[in-house]
């Protein structure tokens, strides 16, 4: 907690499917605080505020996923009670759950999780929790292209992937952070919490850290191959692709599959994670994104080409869907941003 003295350890969980990028991350970021801001700002004596090292359950050095060299600094065993564990973001597959392939490691999780350390899983290395049940009823993020992945297997965790972060208390119990870069909100959080408001602006000037603000919606797409074998499903799904902006899209796509309209919603929901009016609003802000990022036309013009007369109806769905209304993301994601590359 702020104003502590000891150092507090943090341990990242490294493994064959880590990704460096996350991992080196947090662990340059943690490392500075306390001694980064005052070897070049200040030029006070410096006192390292975060113990951080890589653990993993082999010890010897071993490859991740993105091909570094890791030499652990520790065991599992090795872990203390009350420490930091992350899992920092894996490459791992989003159609079939991680299975416990280790089953060493999912009972070292529970039984660090019994002793008093608080777990923390950012982007994807919230799949390591939700495989150990430790999200089940518990609001949750992780990377957006998981949906689908969590939403089949993992059902019980509340997913709040529009959120770059998530935890019940700031406190205590575990936490969750957003795809990719997400790691960087990640650590200020654990600045801010234990460290205080003072280091966490030190560590946000010295790395230059971005707001990121609250949410991950705004970078979210819709995964357009969610795997499933319903074949009425899929024609209707590759009908819609083409016929989004016609009138009463969801009659259509039932007269399109030939099935009764209760059986329709049943197994398109099942198949997909997604109501019939829900996948064609997410189809139709999809293709509005498209638009708004390669184009100039005007965000009227654009709604109407998708399937809306009212434009503020459409200006509507598209904030509640993305977090940002349209002229927005244009200014975000549109052309004009990266012009200054050119």
């Amino acid at each position: 907690m702020p104003g502590s003295e000891r150092p507090i350890s943090v341990s990242l969980f490294a493994s064959e499917m880590t990704s460096a990028s996350g991992l080196f991350g947090l662990y340059d970021v943690l490392s500075s605080v306390g001694v980064g801001w005052e070897a070049f700002v200040t030029g006070e004596p410096g006192l390292p505020r975060f113990k951080v090292r890589i653990i993993a359950a082999k010890d010897q050095p071993f490859r991740c996923a993105s091909g570094n060299l890791l030499t652990p600094d520790a065991g599992l065993h090795e872990v203390e009670q009350g420490d930091i564990v992350v899992f920092p973001g894996i490459f791992a597959s989003a159609s079939e759950p991680l299975g416990k392939t280790d089953a060493a490691t999912f009972a070292w999780i529970h039984e660090v999780h019994d002793r008093g350390a608080r777990l923390v899983g950012v982007c994807t290395g919230a799949l390591y929790l939700a495989e150990a049940g430790l999200l089940d009823g518990v609001e949750a993020t992780t990377h957006w292209a998981y949906e689908g992945l969590f939403r089949t297997h993992y059902p019980q965790v509340r997913l709040r992937l529009e959120k770059n972060l998530c935890f019940t208390d700031a406190n205590d119990g575990v936490v969750t952070s957003g795809g990719t870069t997400a790691w960087q909100e990640l650590a200020l959080f654990l600045i801010t919490n234990y460290l205080g408001v003072e280091h966490a602006v030190r560590a946000a000037k010295l790395w230059l850290l971005p707001d990121q603000g609250e949410l991950q919606a705004p970078f979210m797409a819709m995964p357009l191959g969610i795997p499933h074998c319903d074949a009425s499903v899929r024609r209707c799904q590759v009908w819609i692709a083409e016929n989004y902006a016609v009138e009463n899209p969801v009659t259509s796509m039932i007269a399109h599959s030939g099935l009764a309209p209760t059986t329709f919603t049943r197994r398109f929901r099942r198949a997909t994670g997604y109501s019939p009016m829900d996948y064609i609003q997410a189809v139709r802000v999809e293709e509005s994104k498209q638009m708004l990022e390669t184009s100039g036309e005007s965000v009227e013009r654009i709604g109407f080409a998708v399937g809306y007369e009212d434009a503020t109806s459409f200006r509507r769905l598209f904030k509640r869907k993305t977090g940002l209304n349209p002229g927005d993301y244009r200014r975000m994601f549109g052309r004009g941003r990266f012009r200054r590359y050119a």
